[in-house]
């Protein structure tokens, strides 16, 4: 029986957390999202809003944004005249690739040796010849000597995309080096913002960090102590404030039928959506149009 490669949808995590909702200027109250709930069955209802809203973003952009790994199986084609493989994944940014397996015969695939020394040029990830051995052709396997294929080439692989947005353990005042809830998509040298109310701050990762590893060293000692929780992202901030705004909307939504009781000497009936919830929605989807992947 042959079997495909489905999406997982069980990684679809959201863009902002608990505390950046309610650190945010929303006028909205949150301490009646479940009748006579305590605080935690309140923040609980409000991360599954937030969950709703992200999935909703996801939805919009034909992909999820959140640092994550993929495998993909594709057809494609050697470039005689440039020597390489391009090869074109459904998410970005792209951050890395894990494996690469290619051949002639799906059933039978080649794998590339050593992945780290393939070249990323914007949405692509090209394979140039050094890297890639050959003993096959269009025509199928050969048993002596090395060419390269001219017809279509199968090829399955793994990579990492995404913006990282993760959460992060205590962290001390002056601490070095901080312990992340996932370290998926996180590079070496590069610059990442934990959000923490008053207390957020940038940080550089450093430069021997082990890619992959939860204990991230950083360049220079945090300047303020953080609670289990505070984010560990570079997200587009525009991204978040979309989940913001796409949250809101969604806590103020009560369908277009529902009786609602308007602040003006106007008796209560019948309001449309758009008119009781603003543009909140169409707002975000605009802010974070260029993020849209056209399918």
């Amino acid at each position: 029986m042959a079997v495909g490669i489905t999406p997982d949808t069980t990684n679809e995590n959201p863009y902002i957390s608990v505390a950046e909702y309610k650190n945010a200027p929303t006028a909205i109250s949150l301490s009646t999202l479940v009748v006579n709930g305590n605080q935690n069955a309140q923040d609980a209802e409000l991360a599954s809003v937030i969950l709703r809203a992200s999935s909703y973003m996801n939805e919009y952009f034909n992909a999820n944004l959140n640092a994550d790994e993929y495998t993909e199986t594709q057809r494609i084609r050697y470039s005689q005249s440039s020597g390489y493989f391009a090869l074109h994944p459904n998410n970005s940014p792209i951050i890395s690739l894990s494996s690469f397996e290619y051949g002639s015969n799906p059933n039978a695939l080649y794998a590339l040796s050593d992945c780290s020394k393939v070249w990323f040029e914007g949405q692509q990830i090209i394979i140039p010849n050094p890297l890639l051995g050959f003993n096959w052709s269009s025509q199928g396997p050969l048993a002596f000597g090395s060419v390269s294929p001219t017809g279509w080439t199968f090829t399955k692989y793994t990579y990492v995309a995404g913006y990282v947005n993760t959460t992060i353990l205590t962290a001390a005042l002056g601490d070095t080096e901080v312990i992340v809830d996932d370290a998926t998509g996180i590079l070496p040298g590069q610059r990442y913002r934990i959000a923490d109310g008053a207390k957020s701050e940038w940080v550089h990762v450093a430069e021997d960090y082990v890619y992959g590893s939860a204990t991230v060293g950083l360049q220079a000692p945090l300047v303020f102590a953080h609670d289990a929780g505070a984010t560990f992202y570079n997200l587009p901030n525009v991204i978040k404030e979309a989940c913001i705004l796409i949250t809101t909307a969604f806590i103020k939504m009560r369908g277009d039928a529902s009786t609602t009781m308007q602040y003006t000497t106007n008796p209560s009936g019948n309001v449309a959506g758009a008119t009781r919830y603003g543009n909140d929605i169409q707002v975000a989807l605009d802010m974070v149009n260029k993020y849209r992947r056209i399918r």
